[in-house]
């Protein structure tokens, strides 16, 4: 949704002023949180849902529907809600559903995932595209209690194929700074593994804060250090230096935006496989990815 976001904010002034989001519910306070475009919530949890997300679509009078997820799903969303001009890839066999199918050689391309996914989306929403590292970020109110600290987002639900499993001794090389963990509940055992390492100087905030609650930390970090997954997208999106930790994904086509983001990966015959564990039982993509590299790479990254 942010890299999506990062490109809707970039359309022409004519064209972002008359534009609506449609966003999931979970999701509506960190976009209210980041710009003022009118919202209407995407409800699918249950046919009541879908109908009242369907009915208020059609009652904002659109004119065209820019799809930029590839599901089924959203096309027959889309081709219920009666909008005239519904834009997307044609793929997941819904060519039918889209009165502007992408054409086939576009799709192709992005396909082969050798570009970032943002060019993907400036294709759907034709818009030109920019590049992924001129993204400048977005000012959000810094947490001043957490001033300086290192943010670690330890969490991976994808699977262990994207999960590093060295932070706690990243945190006993990190001996200079406060730590901050950040994710969802179930993050709390990975989380446990870094405060046992540095008990006085870890926090462990997994399951405690909401989206918005994380950004303002994250905005007051020095650096966030995470593996592939939506809270790295966060810290990039507002400007906070970002380490994003690749396995089985690619970081060609999900790396973080902006002009402080460094993707870490370590390539492998068999990478990107986009696997949720690893079929060969050794995930050296992501064990080779040593703590002492992520390390060098923060102090880089910061200017020290």
């Amino acid at each position: 949704m942010l890299l999506a976001l990062s490109v809707v904010m970039r359309l022409p002034e004519s064209r972002r002023t008359r534009t609506t989001l449609l966003v999931p519910g979970q999701m509506i306070g960190l976009v209210r949180m980041f710009c003022d475009l009118p919202v209407i919530e995407y409800g699918r949890s249950d046919a009541v849902d879908r109908k009242r997300t369907v009915e208020a679509v059609c009652s904002g009078g659109f004119h065209t529907m820019y799809l930029l997820p590839f599901s089924f799903s959203s096309a027959w969303f889309a081709m219920k809600t009666g909008v005239p001009v519904r834009r997307g890839l044609s793929r997941e066999m819904r060519r039918f559903l889209l009165t502007d199918p992408l054409p086939k050689d576009i799709v192709n391309i992005k396909n082969n995932k050798l570009h970032h996914i943002t060019n993907e989306y400036a294709e759907i929403l034709d818009t030109p595209f920019l590049p992924p590292e001129e993204w400048n970020g977005v000012t959000v109110l810094p947490e001043t209690n957490y001033t300086g600290s290192i943010v670690y987002c330890p969490g991976a639900a994808y699977g262990p194929a994207k999960k590093w499993r060295h932070f706690p001794e990243l945190a006993l090389l990190q001996d200079r700074y406060n730590i901050v963990i950040l994710g969802s509940r179930g993050d709390g055992e990975s989380a446990q593994e870094i405060v046992r390492m540095a008990p006085d100087r870890v926090l462990d905030l997994t399951g405690k804060t909401s989206l918005q609650e994380v950004a303002a930390i994250m905005a007051s970090a020095r650096a966030v250090v995470s593996n592939d997954s939506g809270l790295m997208h966060l810290a990039a999106y507002i400007g906070t230096p970002v380490i994003g930790l690749f396995g089985s994904t690619n970081p060609v086509w999900t790396r973080p935006i902006g002009k402080k983001s460094v993707a870490l990966n370590v390539s492998e015959p068999c990478s990107p496989c986009f696997d949720k564990t690893c079929r060969y039982q050794h995930y050296r993509c992501l064990e080779n990815i040593t703590p002492n590299a992520v390390a060098e790479a923060i102090e880089k990254l910061c200017g020290v």
